[in-house]
């Protein structure tokens, strides 16, 4: 829904021992590069956002747990400028979502567990210029991150 989000199903290999997740090779028809990769934990409920990069590929999967991540495209003359687009990924999802350098993110840790997210960006933090914003505050974005019982 933003324009440039990816979202790609990761291969799993399972056997006796357990299982490999393959989150991204360097020949992915996705692949942007390599700066580092780096682990956040989230405890249930707690929300970790806004952010914004601004010339940072974000690559997201998660490891233990459950997310849902909100992305939000204030990118003047994009094609989905405006435009806010949730994923839920973890043990019952797993993908990796890759965000554009660019596009505002956060997210929320669901279910009963702390999750533990991978982030592998195209760059090191020092090499990118980065941006916060308090995630609760409405007239900045326009989003309840409060459970939606649909």
């Amino acid at each position: 829904m933003i324009d440039g989000v990816i979202i790609k199903p990761l291969k799993q290999i399972p056997d006796e021992r357990g299982c490999i997740i393959k989150m991204q090779e360097s020949t992915d028809a996705e692949f942007a590069g390599f700066g580092e990769v780096y682990f956040s934990t989230v405890f249930p409920g707690v929300v970790k956002g806004w952010h914004l990069h601004e010339a940072n590929v974000l690559n997201y999967s998660v490891v233990r747990g459950m997310i849902k991540l909100v992305m939000h495209d204030k990118r003047e003359g994009s094609p989905s400028f405006g435009e806010t687009q949730e994923v839920f990924l973890g043990d019952r999802n797993r993908v990796l979502v890759q965000i554009p350098a660019g596009v505002w993110n956060g997210f929320k840790g669901i279910g009963t567990e702390e999750a533990i997210v991978c982030d592998l960006t195209t760059l090191p933090h020092a090499d990118d210029v980065m941006h916060r914003h308090d995630p609760h505050d409405r007239a900045f974005i326009d989003y309840d991150w409060a459970r939606q019982d649909r």
